[in-house]
């Protein structure tokens, strides 16, 4: 083999360029080893100008996790330093690698640690969120927000983000202004119109404080027809008799009937999902 200029055969070895790769350490190793997680929760990489332009100017100031994965690593945690570093065209890289995990125990770290962060948009989030419980990784909404650390509510309310319409996703997608309580908050808004004007201000830079006014005073004045809608899908039954179960939601012939019976199909699906019988 013959060796790069002003290279040992000891300094290869050392940046995993020959030989076997390391499985644990802190090393310098070509940035063409690494490989980006395909299961990564991160799929938008907006606004990387400042990062590519300090990585420019300073480099890779904290280590890229990685993982062995055959003949490469595979990332772990900063997906964005690699790109950046990509972007100015460095060759080698700085990196801590762990030992491998099975895919489930490294989605769970990578997903905490984003959740920590804060370093993934909403529906990114949200979207990882109901992989990890249609994949069966988890058996309910309870566990998954045990596993994460977090309450039954936040974990509700973070999968309820998916059920905003397609065109306010894609707006939250594509800023940084809405973080995830935010993004729930404006998901409890039953008003499509309001939904992408709250969203449009977050991104002009209205302040948190005054959208959550106006989340408020938009729930507050739901509150006040609340009855009213509550009448026309007033029951919902999820039951179990003698071996079968029983799902039934009865409204009446009001205007308001298809509003309040697909919210109360919203709430039957969530009892389905929570029913551990039903496994």
């Amino acid at each position: 083999m013959k060796l790069p200029e002003g290279k040992s055969r000891l300094d290869l070895v050392k940046s995993g360029l020959t030989g076997g790769l390391p499985k644990r350490g802190r090393f310098i190793v070509s940035i063409d080893r690494l490989l980006e997680d395909p299961d990564n929760e991160r799929k938008t990489f907006s606004n990387m100008d400042d990062m590519i332009e300090s990585v420019r100017r300073h480099g890779i100031i904290e280590p890229i996790t990685v993982t062995p994965d055959g003949e490469h690593y595979r990332i772990l945690t900063g997906h964005r330093r690699f790109r950046a570093a990509k972007a100015v065209g460095l060759p080698e890289i700085e990196v801590l690698v762990r030992e491998p995990d099975d895919s489930i125990n490294r989605r769970f770290k990578s997903l905490i640690s984003n959740i920590q962060r804060e370093n993934i948009g909403a529906v990114e989030l949200a979207e990882t969120l109901r992989a990890l419980l249609d994949s069966g990784a988890v058996a309910t909404q309870r566990e998954l927000a045990r596993q994460v650390g977090k309450s039954e509510q936040w974990m509700s309310g973070m999968l309820r983000v998916l059920e905003l319409p397609a065109r306010v996703q894609e707006e939250l997608r594509t800023t940084s202004a809405i973080g995830y309580e935010m993004a729930q908050r404006i998901a409890q808004v039953n008003n499509t119109q309001l939904q992408d004007e709250l969203v449009t201000a977050a991104k002009a830079g209205e302040s948190t404080r005054s959208i959550r006014h106006r989340i408020d005073s938009h729930l507050a004045q739901q509150g006040g027809s609340q009855s009213k809608r509550q009448r026309t899908a007033l029951v919902i039954h999820l039951t179990h008799k003698e071996g079968t179960c029983i799902a039934t939601v009865k409204a009446r012939r009001e205007p308001q009937a298809r509003e309040a019976m697909l919210t109360a199909l919203r709430h039957l699906e969530q009892q389905v999902r929570d029913d551990d019988s039903l496994r």
